[in-house]
């Protein structure tokens, strides 16, 4: 498999021969809805497909319906193991206990009729560990299952054996394909790191297993890594996937009927992590799995891979047709059973209405969002309304509004990141946001003159900042540097509320603000000297305005030359032209008096 990272992208599987935009007929065509009413499933094969696109679709019980149809029809091992394999997935998912054992009875059993005793006993092994099984399990469940025979000789209620091998894999393809209990933490690296073990033990063992995994494996693989925020990683492993597919294309009669539908998988992970680097591709990839879903019910899987279609046209500037498919998404995600799966692509849609300068237009799905996210406490959805409502506020010149928008996404941003459910991988970006909202909001209250605001700010980000306060999971450099930003700020806001005289306000509450701004600066972490430099100098062009807004001349015009010469040796030509007109100013004022 390809292990150089995302650059290398095979022409065959992993880029797609079209690689212009699309038509709108194209367009037109690929967002239909699916063919309803779809055709009954004429095999076991195929029904194991749509109980897969059920369960993805949240419908556990037409998923039930289904198995029971074909649980008992005659088909080869490896599409009934399919088949009894969603079928305990879908017990999984909807806390039947009782069915889980009757799923796991049945799966067992065929594993070990059709000689894989191995697996059967390390799928044994995996149902009564720790996991979504056992949680849901009853103790009645467990006991039968704990009785399954695994293998000849075995003698019932014998504790079932598997090599480490085998739990490997086993454990790994049950853990990724069924999300844990509700609340539960879900940690992709975590994940990640089990799925590549898996892949590392599966030469050991494949000619064990009824069917090998090892697409599957690499979907999930790919999945776990887009999670964690390893777009690069993901990228290759789902290129791996449609590698694999086309190099076994002459063994599969049509690849519509794969219980797993992994290439339409495949291209959705691409379709996602394409989207900044390598838009175009990205609209392929979406366009390639949207062809391959006419037979497919699965709005939620629909509904999100229109939704990365159109943030790759967006981000290719092919507004012509991200118009036309943010019109069809808007529609569209209606068909989503559960409200909170709209706020994606309703954020979606007002991001393209807003890319198109249409705001009174993008406010509709925008607060259709924000009142789905606050509904079902979505935190996540919230912060992203909030980061998109305070960007059309901006572009409208509302500020006071941005203000307002800025303090919730550093507020739902801060709560996020210190919730104990949020992954570790996950923490870092979240208290980046945090730091990068807070210190927008500091500097749009300084613009209004709102005090109170500034200084919330300030007090928020010396609390994520501050040394010695926990585990780092950014880099201390970063974090210096945003202490800085905070109390430069903080120094700024004094400093106005002197010059228009402000209750409290007084020079020595001023100087004492910029000693603990050169405090802060000093405690640089190594390496950094030339941000030193810089903040020093701002620090004094600052204290030179201030002084310069106060009427005290000479100490301003002294402030105003050191500043000079610091941009002139940080090389900053504009700063240093803007100095020079502070400088005729103090002079002439001074020529003026005498």
């Amino acid at each position: 498999m390809t292990n150089t990272g995302a650059a290398s992208f095979p022409a065959s599987a992993g880029e797609p021969g079209d690689t212009g935009l699309p038509d709108l007929d194209r367009l037109r065509v690929a967002l239909r809805p699916a063919e309803l009413p779809l055709p009954t499933p004429r095999e076991t094969r195929e029904a194991a497909g749509r109980v897969n696109d059920l369960l993805h679709a949240e419908r556990c019980r037409e998923a039930r319906g289904l198995v029971e149809r074909f649980r008992d029809a005659p088909a080869a091992p490896e599409d009934r193991f399919a088949l009894l394999r969603a079928a305990l997935h879908g017990a999984a998912l909807s806390g039947g206990g009782e069915q889980i054992a009757r799923d796991a009875v049945d799966l067992v059993t065929l594993l070990r009729r059709s000689g894989h005793a191995g697996q059967a006993a390390a799928v044994v092994t995996v149902l009564l560990e720790r996991g979504p099984f056992a949680q849901l399990a009853s103790a009645r469940t467990r006991a039968s299952i704990k009785k399954l025979p695994t293998g000849k000789g075995r003698r019932r209620g014998e504790a079932p054996q598997a090599s480490a091998e085998m739990l490997v894999v086993v454990r790994a393809l049950e853990r990724s394909a069924v999300p844990g209990p509700r609340g539960a933490a879900a940690d992709p690296r975590r994940d990640a790191a089990r799925l590549r073990a898996a892949l590392a033990a599966l030469p050991a063992v494949r000619a064990q297993l009824l069917t090998d995994p090892e697409q599957e494996l690499r979907l999930r693989l790919a999945q776990a890594l887009e999670g964690a925020g390893e777009g690069a990683a993901a990228t290759t492993a789902a290129l791996d996937v449609l590698e694999l597919i086309e190099d076994a294309a002459d063994d599969v009669t049509d690849p519509r009927t794969d219980p797993e539908r992994l290439a339409t998988a495949a291209h959705a992970v691409l379709a996602r992590t394409l989207g900044t680097s390598r838009p175009l591709q990205a609209v392929h990839h979406a366009l390639e799995a949207l062809d391959a879903m006419p037979e497919i019910e699965d709005p939620p899987l629909r509904i999100g891979l229109i939704t990365a279609l159109l943030q790759a046209l967006m981000a290719a500037g092919a507004t012509r047709e991200a118009s036309f498919t943010a019109g069809r998404l808007a529609s569209l995600q209606r068909t989503l059973g559960r409200e909170v799966l709209r706020t994606a692509p309703l954020l979606a849609v007002a991001a393209q209405r807003v890319q198109a300068e249409r705001y009174d237009a993008a406010w509709v799905p925008l607060e259709q969002a924000r009142t789905i996210a606050r509904e079902h406490r979505d935190r996540q959805g919230l912060l992203e309304v909030a980061r998109l409502a305070a960007s059309v506020h901006e572009r409208t010149g509302e500020h006071g509004s941005s203000l307002r928008e800025l303090r919730r996404m550093a507020e739902q941003a801060r709560w996020l990141a210190d919730d104990l459910a949020t992954p570790t991988s996950a923490q870092g970006e979240l208290i980046r946001t945090e730091l990068q909202a807070n210190a927008l909001a500091m500097r749009r209250a300084l613009d209004l003159g709102r005090d109170g605001a500034v200084e919330e700010a300030v007090r928020a980000i010396e609390r994520r900042t501050r040394p010695g306060g926990g585990r780092p999971v950014l880099p201390a450099e970063l974090l210096w540097d945003h202490r800085v930003d905070a109390l430069m700020g903080r120094f700024l806001a004094a400093g106005a509320a002197l010059a228009r005289g402000a209750d409290g306000a007084d020079e020595e509450t001023c100087e004492r603000l910029r000693g603990e701004v050169r405090e802060v600066i000093d405690a640089v972490p190594p390496g950094h000297e030339d941000r030193v430099r810089y903040w020093l100098v701002y620090l004094e062009d600052r204290h030179a305005h201030q002084l310069a807004e106060r009427g005290r001349r000479e100490p301003a015009h002294e402030a105003a030359h050191r500043a000079r010469e610091g941009w002139q040796r940080l090389g900053s030509e504009e700063d240093v032209a803007r100095l020079d007109v502070l400088l005729r100013s103090l002079a002439g004022e001074g020529s003026g008096a005498g």
